[in-house]
């Protein structure tokens, strides 16, 4: 008879009664081989996609790369400095053109090279006793003209692609005490212009022939509307800025979404310039907040903008701001943004 031996009470069974390694679970072999079989089967498929891109230089559309986001934040790129206080900013959709306003200085507005090289100045007409300051820009997609309004002389000017002043903007039916500020076109080459004249700030829209054809925002409150942005929807964006609001409109002037003042994620400041890229994103610069805020486009049926992201700090140094003012964009992924009080327009690209 064996005697039983025990630990602590506990009998510790005899070395014949452990299990027979043949009678082992057999499914080890088998999962080793299906986590191969993966790994293979991911393996090829990135060896694919790396054969595609080398061979033809573009992505594989129906087959997205994993963990790659669609909609982000822009990159800092370099600035261009020679300005002063610089406002409003517009952008060619080549990029080779860069239309820029300067609030101090000589107070005209400067045309530069895609590098960032001056080419020409826009001197508003010869006046006598009229304060000048150019304040936000917008390029007419139909004609390539350059629109600069100018509040203090209840104005809007005209220039070629060039720099060279052509006219005043005539309206078919003047507005009395008019203070033009924010200005933007849509697709179709309506005029859109935030005029704070009146008791209520409103977006004024104009035809081809300057027609009055509705005004937006009149039973909003706005307060100084300085940034406006018009989407490939017809989708008016409106930075309401003492209010501290960016405010969209549908096509028809009614109120579909808005943005609102605050120290949550995404809210806002003071913001002033606006503008909307070909892939959707809304770019809004914040005086206050001291950076550029990127918002997604309101899905139908949504009173909501989601919140991409933020970029910029308050600053002197590279991808810094101090005051940021007006905003623009290109046809290829490049944010133009108006960086005021460091006398600089910076450059940010996807």
């Amino acid at each position: 008879m064996t005697a039983e031996i025990t630990v602590d009470g506990l009998p510790i069974p005899p070395a014949s009664a452990e299990r027979d390694p043949e009678q082992q679970p057999r499914s080890r072999p088998r999962r080793r081989a299906m986590v191969l079989l993966l790994l293979l089967g991911l393996l090829a498929t990135l060896v694919t996609i790396a054969l595609w891109y080398f061979l033809f230089r573009q992505p594989i559309t129906a087959l997205p790369l994993p963990g790659i986001p669609t909609a982000e934040v822009p990159g800092y790129s370099t600035a261009m400095y020679g300005t002063e206080r610089p406002m409003g900013v517009a952008v060619s959709p080549s990029g080779d053109r860069i239309y820029v306003s300067q609030s101090e200085g000589a107070r005209v507005g400067l045309v530069l090279d895609g590098s960032g090289n001056t080419l020409a100045t826009m001197a508003p007409p010869a006046s006598t006793g009229t304060d000048h300051v150019p304040l936000f820009i917008a390029i007419d997609p139909l004609t390539s003209e350059v629109y600069v309004t100018d509040r203090p002389a209840g104005a809007v000017y005209i220039y070629d692609r060039d720099g060279a002043y052509e006219r005043t903007l005539a309206l078919a039916k003047p507005i009395v005490a008019w203070q033009p500020v924010g200005i933007a076109f849509d697709a179709t080459g309506l005029l859109y212009i935030g005029d704070l004249s009146g008791a209520s700030p409103t977006i004024e829209v104009f035809d081809r022939q300057a027609n009055l054809v509705r005004r937006i925002g009149a039973d909003n409150r706005m307060s100084f509307p300085n940034g406006v942005a018009v989407d490939a929807g017809g989708n008016v964006y409106v930075a309401d800025s003492n209010n501290g609001r960016l405010l969209v409109f549908d096509a028809a002037g009614a109120l579909r979404a808005q943005v609102g003042r605050g120290a949550g994620q995404g809210n806002l400041g003071l913001p002033r310039g606006v503008a909307v890229d070909d892939h959707g994103r809304v770019f809004v610069a914040d005086n206050t907040g001291q950076g550029l805020f990127v918002f997604g486009t309101p899905q139908p049926g949504s009173r909501i903008l989601d919140l991409i992201g933020y970029v910029g700090g308050e600053g002197a140094a590279d991808a810094k701001f101090s005051y940021p003012n007006g905003v623009a964009t290109d046809g290829r992924g490049r944010v133009y943004i108006a960086d005021t009080a460091n006398n600089r327009l910076q450059l940010w690209s996807y």
